[in-house]
Protein backbone atom coordinates (compact mmCIF):
# COMPACT_ATOMS: atom_id res chain seq x y z
CA UNK A 1 0.00 0.00 0.00
CA UNK A 2 1.11 3.83 -0.04
CA UNK A 3 0.37 6.58 1.38
CA UNK A 4 -1.33 10.15 0.38
CA UNK A 5 -0.98 13.83 -0.11
CA UNK A 6 -3.73 16.76 0.61
CA UNK A 7 -4.32 15.38 4.46
CA UNK A 8 -5.59 18.46 6.15
CA UNK A 9 -3.01 20.69 8.05
CA UNK A 10 -2.37 19.83 11.24
CA UNK A 11 -3.22 22.44 14.37
CA UNK A 12 -0.55 21.76 16.54
CA UNK A 13 -0.17 23.57 20.12
CA UNK A 14 1.65 26.49 21.00
CA UNK A 15 5.32 25.15 21.33
CA UNK A 16 6.70 24.85 25.02
CA UNK A 17 10.60 24.97 26.14
CA UNK A 18 11.79 21.96 24.95
CA UNK A 19 13.01 18.80 27.12
CA UNK A 20 16.20 17.42 26.26
CA UNK A 21 16.34 13.51 25.97
CA UNK A 22 19.60 11.85 28.07
CA UNK A 23 19.47 9.39 25.08
CA UNK A 24 19.97 11.26 21.95
CA UNK A 25 19.38 14.95 21.29
CA UNK A 26 15.55 16.14 20.37
CA UNK A 27 15.91 16.21 16.61
CA UNK A 28 15.95 13.21 14.57
CA UNK A 29 18.73 11.61 12.72
CA UNK A 30 18.24 9.77 9.30
CA UNK A 31 17.09 6.97 11.61
CA UNK A 32 13.54 6.95 12.29
CA UNK A 33 11.82 4.27 14.82
CA UNK A 34 8.02 4.16 15.37
CA UNK A 35 5.76 2.04 17.11
CA UNK A 36 2.12 1.54 15.54
CA UNK A 37 -0.77 0.52 17.31
CA UNK A 38 -4.32 -0.03 15.86
CA UNK A 39 -8.16 -0.41 17.08
CA UNK A 40 -9.31 -3.06 14.29
CA UNK A 41 -9.24 -3.99 10.69
CA UNK A 42 -6.56 -3.78 7.93
CA UNK A 43 -5.62 0.13 8.83
CA UNK A 44 -2.57 -0.54 10.44
CA UNK A 45 -1.23 -3.10 8.09
CA UNK A 46 -2.24 -0.68 5.01
CA UNK A 47 0.09 2.27 6.96
CA UNK A 48 2.86 0.57 7.11
CA UNK A 49 3.24 -0.61 3.67
CA UNK A 50 2.17 2.71 2.42
CA UNK A 51 5.12 4.18 4.34
CA UNK A 52 7.77 1.63 3.22
CA UNK A 53 5.94 1.74 -0.16
CA UNK A 54 6.57 -1.66 -0.37
CA UNK A 55 3.75 -4.77 0.41
CA UNK A 56 4.77 -6.35 3.60
CA UNK A 57 2.08 -8.57 5.12
CA UNK A 58 0.87 -9.80 1.69
CA UNK A 59 -1.79 -12.83 2.34
CA UNK A 60 -1.54 -12.00 6.38
CA UNK A 61 -4.45 -12.07 8.79
CA UNK A 62 -4.48 -9.11 11.00
CA UNK A 63 -6.33 -11.22 13.45
CA UNK A 64 -2.65 -13.65 14.00
CA UNK A 65 -0.08 -10.94 13.56
CA UNK A 66 1.76 -10.45 16.62
CA UNK A 67 4.85 -8.15 17.29
CA UNK A 68 6.70 -7.15 13.82
CA UNK A 69 9.54 -5.00 13.11
CA UNK A 70 9.72 -4.07 9.60
CA UNK A 71 12.95 -1.80 8.42
CA UNK A 72 13.25 -0.10 5.04
CA UNK A 73 15.07 2.99 3.93
CA UNK A 74 12.48 5.79 2.25
CA UNK A 75 15.10 9.10 0.53
CA UNK A 76 17.13 9.85 3.29
CA UNK A 77 15.93 8.41 6.26
CA UNK A 78 15.60 4.65 7.42
CA UNK A 79 12.82 3.68 8.91
CA UNK A 80 11.88 1.02 11.42
CA UNK A 81 8.04 -0.14 12.13
CA UNK A 82 7.35 -1.82 14.91
CA UNK A 83 3.54 -3.38 14.53
CA UNK A 84 1.68 -4.65 17.71
CA UNK A 85 -1.52 -6.73 17.77
CA UNK A 86 -4.78 -4.71 16.81
CA UNK A 87 -5.83 -3.82 20.26
CA UNK A 88 -9.48 -4.82 19.16
CA UNK A 89 -9.07 -7.69 16.68
CA UNK A 90 -6.97 -9.68 19.04
CA UNK A 91 -8.44 -11.80 22.13
CA UNK A 92 -5.63 -10.94 23.97
CA UNK A 93 -4.95 -12.33 27.43
CA UNK A 94 -3.81 -9.41 29.81
CA UNK A 95 -0.22 -11.26 30.00
CA UNK A 96 0.15 -11.94 26.48
CA UNK A 97 -0.43 -8.44 26.01
CA UNK A 98 1.97 -7.32 27.99
CA UNK A 99 4.86 -9.94 26.44
CA UNK A 100 4.30 -8.32 22.91
CA UNK A 101 4.50 -4.75 24.15
CA UNK A 102 7.51 -5.46 25.88
CA UNK A 103 8.58 -6.95 22.75
CA UNK A 104 7.80 -3.71 21.49
CA UNK A 105 10.12 -1.62 23.96
CA UNK A 106 13.26 -4.21 22.99
CA UNK A 107 12.66 -3.71 18.89
CA UNK A 108 12.03 0.39 18.85
CA UNK A 109 15.03 1.19 21.68
CA UNK A 110 16.30 3.36 22.86
CA UNK A 111 13.11 4.75 22.19
CA UNK A 112 10.44 5.54 19.73
CA UNK A 113 10.44 9.29 18.26
CA UNK A 114 6.62 8.24 17.70
CA UNK A 115 3.55 6.27 18.66
CA UNK A 116 0.66 6.27 15.68
CA UNK A 117 -2.20 5.10 16.46
CA UNK A 118 -3.90 3.85 13.13
CA UNK A 119 -8.02 4.21 12.83
CA UNK A 120 -10.44 3.63 9.84
CA UNK A 121 -12.49 7.13 10.00
CA UNK A 122 -15.66 6.01 8.95
CA UNK A 123 -15.35 3.09 12.24
CA UNK A 124 -14.51 5.15 14.82
CA UNK A 125 -15.27 3.35 17.79
CA UNK A 126 -17.42 4.70 20.29
CA UNK A 127 -15.04 3.69 23.00
CA UNK A 128 -11.70 4.76 21.27
CA UNK A 129 -10.50 6.14 24.19
CA UNK A 130 -10.68 2.87 26.51
CA UNK A 131 -9.16 1.02 23.89
CA UNK A 132 -5.90 3.01 24.16
CA UNK A 133 -6.10 3.07 27.73
CA UNK A 134 -4.11 -0.09 28.19
CA UNK A 135 -1.30 1.39 26.17
CA UNK A 136 -1.42 5.00 28.59
CA UNK A 137 -0.92 2.15 32.02
CA UNK A 138 1.72 0.43 30.62
CA UNK A 139 3.98 3.05 29.54
CA UNK A 140 2.47 5.88 31.70
CA UNK A 141 0.42 8.89 31.05
CA UNK A 142 4.13 10.70 28.96
CA UNK A 143 3.17 8.07 25.93
CA UNK A 144 0.17 10.64 24.98
CA UNK A 145 3.19 13.70 24.44
CA UNK A 146 4.69 10.64 21.69
CA UNK A 147 1.35 9.96 20.12
CA UNK A 148 -0.07 10.96 16.74
CA UNK A 149 -3.89 9.81 15.62
CA UNK A 150 -4.06 8.60 11.84
CA UNK A 151 -6.76 8.50 10.45
CA UNK A 152 -5.66 5.88 7.07
CA UNK A 153 -8.01 5.60 4.04
CA UNK A 154 -7.76 4.33 0.81
CA UNK A 155 -9.68 6.87 -1.40
CA UNK A 156 -8.97 9.91 -2.95
CA UNK A 157 -10.68 11.91 -0.52
CA UNK A 158 -12.51 11.54 2.79
CA UNK A 159 -16.36 11.65 2.29
CA UNK A 160 -16.95 11.99 6.24
CA UNK A 161 -16.27 15.39 7.42
CA UNK A 162 -13.76 15.98 10.41
CA UNK A 163 -16.40 17.60 12.29
CA UNK A 164 -18.39 14.68 12.67
CA UNK A 165 -15.78 12.91 14.04
CA UNK A 166 -15.12 15.01 16.19
CA UNK A 167 -18.81 14.42 17.48
CA UNK A 168 -17.37 11.14 19.22
CA UNK A 169 -16.89 11.86 22.48
CA UNK A 170 -13.99 10.01 23.64
CA UNK A 171 -12.18 10.36 20.06
CA UNK A 172 -12.52 14.38 21.15
CA UNK A 173 -10.94 13.41 24.37
CA UNK A 174 -8.11 11.11 23.06
CA UNK A 175 -7.29 14.06 20.54
CA UNK A 176 -7.23 16.85 23.47
CA UNK A 177 -4.77 14.81 25.71
CA UNK A 178 -2.45 13.66 22.22
CA UNK A 179 -2.41 17.28 21.66
CA UNK A 180 -4.50 17.97 18.45
CA UNK A 181 -1.89 15.61 16.48
CA UNK A 182 -3.66 13.58 14.21
CA UNK A 183 -3.25 13.08 9.99
CA UNK A 184 -5.69 12.23 7.86
CA UNK A 185 -3.88 9.57 5.58
CA UNK A 186 -5.08 8.56 1.88
CA UNK A 187 -3.64 5.81 1.00
CA UNK A 188 -4.61 6.41 -2.93
CA UNK A 189 -2.88 9.77 -3.35
CA UNK A 190 0.32 8.74 -1.38
CA UNK A 191 1.10 5.70 -4.26
CA UNK A 192 2.60 8.52 -6.84
CA UNK A 193 5.10 10.58 -4.77
CA UNK A 194 4.97 9.39 -0.93
CA UNK A 195 3.78 13.30 -0.42
CA UNK A 196 1.80 11.72 2.87
CA UNK A 197 4.67 9.77 4.46
CA UNK A 198 6.85 13.25 4.19
CA UNK A 199 4.06 15.30 5.70
CA UNK A 200 4.02 12.87 8.36
CA UNK A 201 7.74 12.86 8.76
CA UNK A 202 7.57 16.66 9.04
CA UNK A 203 4.69 16.25 11.99
CA UNK A 204 7.19 13.70 13.93
CA UNK A 205 9.84 16.28 13.75
CA UNK A 206 7.61 18.86 15.29
CA UNK A 207 7.26 16.13 18.24
CA UNK A 208 10.59 15.50 18.36
CA UNK A 209 11.74 18.91 18.50
CA UNK A 210 9.36 19.74 21.06
CA UNK A 211 9.94 16.64 23.44
CA UNK A 212 13.07 14.54 22.33
CA UNK A 213 12.30 10.33 21.57
CA UNK A 214 9.98 8.65 24.28
CA UNK A 215 11.76 6.73 27.19
CA UNK A 216 11.18 5.66 30.43
CA UNK A 217 12.63 2.75 33.32
CA UNK A 218 11.23 -0.24 30.83
CA UNK A 219 13.29 1.07 27.88
CA UNK A 220 16.86 2.69 29.35
CA UNK A 221 16.72 -1.19 30.63
CA UNK A 222 15.78 -3.28 27.53
CA UNK A 223 18.59 -0.92 25.82
CA UNK A 224 21.01 -1.75 28.43
CA UNK A 225 20.47 -5.40 28.24
CA UNK A 226 20.46 -5.50 24.58
CA UNK A 227 23.85 -3.71 24.11
CA UNK A 228 25.66 -6.20 27.01
CA UNK A 229 24.02 -8.76 24.62
CA UNK A 230 25.28 -7.50 21.69
CA UNK A 231 28.92 -6.83 23.22
CA UNK A 232 28.57 -10.79 24.13
CA UNK A 233 27.54 -11.68 20.58
CA UNK A 234 30.30 -8.92 18.99
CA UNK A 235 32.68 -11.33 21.18
CA UNK A 236 31.83 -14.72 20.03
CA UNK A 237 31.98 -13.62 16.57
CA UNK A 238 35.62 -12.18 16.70
CA UNK A 239 37.30 -15.25 14.88
CA UNK A 240 34.49 -15.22 12.32
CA UNK A 241 34.87 -11.79 11.52
CA UNK A 242 38.48 -11.64 11.50
CA UNK A 243 38.67 -14.37 9.11
CA UNK A 244 36.08 -12.73 6.54
CA UNK A 245 38.15 -9.40 6.34
CA UNK A 246 40.96 -11.48 5.66
CA UNK A 247 39.13 -13.16 2.77
CA UNK A 248 37.63 -9.68 2.09
CA UNK A 249 41.45 -8.41 1.62
CA UNK A 250 42.20 -10.85 -0.72
CA UNK A 251 39.22 -9.99 -2.96
CA UNK A 252 39.09 -6.49 -2.94
CA UNK A 253 41.37 -3.99 -4.42
CA UNK A 254 42.55 -0.92 -2.08
CA UNK A 255 40.32 0.90 -3.68
CA UNK A 256 36.86 -0.95 -3.20
CA UNK A 257 38.21 -2.85 0.15
CA UNK A 258 36.92 -0.20 2.78
CA UNK A 259 33.65 0.19 0.93
CA UNK A 260 32.79 -3.66 1.39
CA UNK A 261 34.91 -3.77 5.09
CA UNK A 262 32.22 -1.65 6.12
CA UNK A 263 28.92 -2.59 4.09
CA UNK A 264 29.95 -6.37 5.90
CA UNK A 265 30.65 -4.77 9.39
CA UNK A 266 27.80 -2.85 9.13
CA UNK A 267 25.61 -6.23 8.23
CA UNK A 268 27.24 -7.98 11.08
CA UNK A 269 26.54 -5.26 13.55
CA UNK A 270 22.77 -5.20 12.46
CA UNK A 271 22.25 -8.98 12.82
CA UNK A 272 23.82 -8.96 16.32
CA UNK A 273 21.63 -6.21 17.14
CA UNK A 274 18.43 -7.87 15.56
CA UNK A 275 18.93 -11.54 17.86
CA UNK A 276 20.01 -9.52 20.66
CA UNK A 277 16.80 -7.85 20.76
CA UNK A 278 14.67 -11.08 20.36
CA UNK A 279 16.85 -12.57 23.23
CA UNK A 280 15.85 -10.03 25.51
CA UNK A 281 12.00 -9.77 24.36
CA UNK A 282 11.45 -13.35 25.33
Amino acid sequence: MAAAEGAPAVQWPAKRTRRRSLIEPPTMSTSLRIIMFGSSGHQQLFLTESILQRAVFTGADPHTILTTKTSGEIPEKKVTLVNTPNLVDHDLFHYTLKKELKKAVCFSCPGPHAVLFTLNPSEIPSNVYDIYKPLVRYFGDQILKYTMIVLYHEEEELSESEDSMKENKQFKKLLEDCGQRYLVFSGMKNRSEGEMTRQLFEEIEKMVAEHGIFSNSEFEDADKRIRKEEKILQDHRKKEVSTMLEELKKKHSQEDLGRETERYEEKIRLENREKAEMQIAE
